[in-house]
């Protein structure tokens, strides 16, 4: 598991791991105005399982004696390994593999809006990526449990998400179909999504977004009337989310929320899915 690759490493670890990348950017321009050279397909494979194999084997061979010795110096440097992996993604924009492990290493750090921008990218490139869309899945039930036990000020006991990297091996879903002999479809990631704790999740991010107005447009459908949600931001400006009833049921093809404050003023929330994201196209008070 990459949660591993944040613990104290050798620095061997972090030399080999963007050596590869490092020698792709010399082979490649070094002005900004002249494009990037696409790798070979074989070759891309090749450079992202040499990422995936060395962070994996070296961290399984080092890290006790490193954790044993106390050492803080040989710590992994993040950024520098992901700036090798976008080098790479940057020669390589058909592998959906490279963006899915930029954001497991965001979501290593508890960088939460990078890795979801990161995994987001990679479902974009190949919808069908089913390890992908769980990986996105739970860091959302995640970020809601925690969100929740912070609220409501409650010891808080869940494991964070298992983040593994992924290699040229790993299968979409449309291949693992032919192995399996069974017919997948982008309707099963949109299926996955119909659940309460995602929705909760967006709920809570929304009800958070409203009293503190920062990115609340992010939780609205493009062409949603900007005064109405300043109304709702001006309605809901008092109200405690510890105090709001939620009730949450699906459509064929929407989410249908129902809230009440208690101050007993209730509201209906009609969202869709755009991409993996639910948002409000309509906000109705009751």
């Amino acid at each position: 598991m990459i949660t591993a690759l944040l613990r104290p490493l050798t620095s061997l670890l972090l030399l080999a791991a963007i050596l590869p990348c490092q020698l792709l950017a010399q082979s490649g321009s070094t002005t900004d105005d002249v494009p990037v050279e696409a790798l070979p397909y074989s070759q891309c494979l090749v450079e992202l399982d040499s990422i995936v194999s060395l962070a994996s084997n070296e961290i399984r061979r080092n890290l006790a004696a490193v954790t044993a010795a106390g050492s803080l110096a040989a710590t992994i440097d993040r950024p520098a390994v992901d700036a090798g992996l976008a080098e790479l993604e940057a020669r390589c924009p058909s592998l959906p593999q490279l963006a899915h492990n930029r954001g497991v290493l965001a979501a290593s750090v508890e960088r939460w809006p990078e890795a979801l921008a990161h995994l987001e990218r990679s479902l974009l490139q190949d919808p069908r990526a089913a390890d992908t869309y769980r990986l996105l899945q739970s860091i959302h039930e995640y970020q809601a449990s925690l969100a929740y036990a912070k609220a409501l000020d409650t010891p808080f006991n869940v494991r964070p998400p298992d983040l593994e990297w992924q290699d040229s091996t790993r299968l979409n879903a449309d291949a693992r179909a032919r192995v399996e002999g069974r017919a997948h479809s982008h309707d099963d990631i949109e299926q996955s999504l119909r659940s309460v704790s995602t929705l909760e999740y967006e709920l809570f991010a929304w009800w958070q977004a409203l009293h503190t107005a920062r990115g609340i447009e992010q939780f609205y459908v493009d062409d949603f009337p900007p005064e109405s949600i300043r109304e709702s931001k001006r309605r809901h400006a008092n109200e405690r989310w510890d105090d709001l009833q939620r009730e949450i049921s699906f459509t064929a093809s929407d989410a249908v929320v129902v809230i009440e404050t208690a101050s007993r003023r209730q509201s209906l929330l009609l969202l869709r899915l755009v991409g993996t994201r639910w948002k409000i196209y309509q906000e109705t008070r009751l």
